[in-house]
């Protein structure tokens, strides 16, 4: 009895733990550029955050860089 209790309160941990995963999973998938500030701490800069943000959920992707941008700030 004892054993099926503890069994029972690991699995609801294991559950919560994986919901909060799972939030988080969705969080950053929705937004690529906070993971890669976030988890990868990357200073990314405003253009780049668009760049990920664009590359993450468009199908076509296109962009033509230039020395120029590198300077933006």
């Amino acid at each position: 009895m004892i054993k099926t209790q503890t069994d029972k309160l690991a699995n609801e941990k294991s559950e919560k733990i994986l919901n909060g995963v799972a939030i988080w999973a969705s969080f950053y998938r929705e937004n690529p550029q906070r993971f890669a500030k976030d988890y990868l701490n990357l200073p990314l800069k405003l253009f780049q955050s668009f760049l990920i943000f664009a590359m993450m959920h468009n199908s076509h992707f296109m962009f033509w860089a230039a020395r120029s941008q590198l300077m933006l700030y």
